[in-house]
This record gives C-alpha cells, structure tokens and sequence, in this order.
C-alpha cells in the first residue's frame, strides 16, 4: 500500500504557540508510530532559523514548506529544494505601503525567534541587497492589519497573507510570490514525494492554511482554528493546547 501524506502547520497546530516552544512528547511519539505509513511534511509561515528546532525536535525527515509557502527545504539540513522570490517593483510597492504604518517592523528573508521578538528594521530602514522571498511587517495592532492587508492585496503578482501573531491582539503580514503560496507549494511538494492529492490530510488552524486546506483532499481543523477553517474542515479536533494533532494521530 502507498504511502499517504500528512501535510501539518506550525504554530497553533503541531506546537500551542507562544506558550509552548516544541511539540510534546506524545506528539513526537505518534509521529515516529506512524513514518511508516506516512509522509509527514509541515507547512509553516515560519522561515528556516525559527522553523528549525521544532522540525528537527519531530525528527522530521520529508521535505516541508517554510517561509509561508516560497521554500522547499530538506527539515534535517536546512537545504533549499525550491524557491520562489518577490519580483523588484513588487517588493518596492510592498515597502512603499510598510512605510505608511512607520512603527511596525519589518523582517525579510531567513530569522531567528530572537529576530522575530526583537529584531527588524522600521520601513524607513529597509535596505534591499538581495532576492527576497519573504517579507513581513510583525506585531500590527488586529484593528489595523485589515487595512494594511487590503491595501498590500492591490498589488500585482503579490500574496498578501495575515497571520496571528505570537503577540496577543496582533497580527503579522507575510508578502510571498503569489505563485508560492501553501496550496501552490505543497502541490510541489506533492510531486516530490510522489503523493497523490486524494491520499492527503492536511491539518491547520490559521488563515494562512486555507491554501493548505485548498491544496489536500482530507482536511482537519484544529478546535482553535479561525472559523472559516472549520467551516471547510471534513473534521474539527481538539485545540492545540489540548494537544490535538497528537490525539487525532493516536486514532491513526
């Protein structure tokens, strides 16, 4: 019989963040249970450094989506397998509409937690030297993000995609290639791997996992998730700080 695929996320998901660092035990242990008769690929809106210690912490070892669907990356390695970059005038707009909202910070590319809580540079000091594929303004007020959303989802050849924060009463906004977003990625993924769509589980809670949910066939919701997830979720389980995904896997 055929591998099938578990496509997961991060935050909220697989760990109850921010009160929860890695995943727990028996998480862990359901993971390794079931390698055999599955794939398990993570999908993130974290990059690389900040992804890092909860991949590595699953002893994952198939290929997941980071860097909210612009990578491929091999989880024990940190190797790029594909990679999708924001064209010049796109990322020129994106920082034209950060520098109208001057005291959020912006982050691009590769960082770490630490760079996440503390790190960035305000708009005005944006300084671009290289591709970039990530982009984010973090720690925006939820009153005024939709404004800030709406305003970055003008922009042609763009994803504009708000996430909760790890910032209570915030949200973050990820700019990413529109043609990297999660469902666009994981069917990627899908390819290397070898999986077929129908043989998928996707399970998320934000979002930014819409595009999963858009990209898999059997989709779980976490009992945390946004509504609009639950409304398309073939099942919904307990939350994350019940430590769901390890109890819908034990039923596995």
């Amino acid at each position: 019989m055929s591998k099938e695929a578990i496509i997961f996320d991060l935050d909220g998901t697989a760990i109850d963040s921010p009160k929860q660092k890695l995943s727990s035990e028996e998480l862990i242990k359901q993971v390794d249970r079931l390698r055999d008769k599955y794939f398990f690929c993570a999908a993130t809106g974290r990059v690389w450094s900040f992804a890092k210690p909860v991949l590595q912490a699953l002893n994952l070892t198939d290929p997941c989506v980071i860097s909210a669907g612009t990578q491929i990356c091999n989880p024990k390695t940190g190797e790029i397998i594909m990679q999708k970059s924001l064209d010049t005038e796109a990322l020129e707009e994106a920082v034209t509409i950060f520098k109208q909202y001057p005291e959020w910070k912006v982050l691009h590319n590769d960082a770490t937690e630490d760079d996440y809580f503390n790190g960035g540079v305000f708009p005005s000091e944006f300084v671009n030297k290289e591709p970039v594929y990530f982009l984010e303004q973090v720690f925006i007020p939820d009153e005024i993000a939709g404004e800030i959303h709406q305003k970055l989802s003008s922009i042609k050849s763009v994803a504009a995609v708000m996430v909760v924060s790890q910032k209570p009463g915030h949200r973050d906004i990820h700019v990413i290639n529109s043609g990297a977003t999660k469902e666009y990625t994981i069917a990627e993924l899908l390819k290397i791997i070898g999986v077929n769509r129908e043989n998928t589980i996707g399970i998320g809670d934000g979002y930014n996992d819409i595009h999963l949910f858009n990209a898999v066939n059997y989709k779980v919701a976490m009992g945390n998730a946004v509504p609009e997830m639950k409304e398309m979720a073939n099942k919904v389980i307990e939350s994350a700080s019940e430590d769901g995904m390890a109890k819908y896997l034990q039923l596995l």
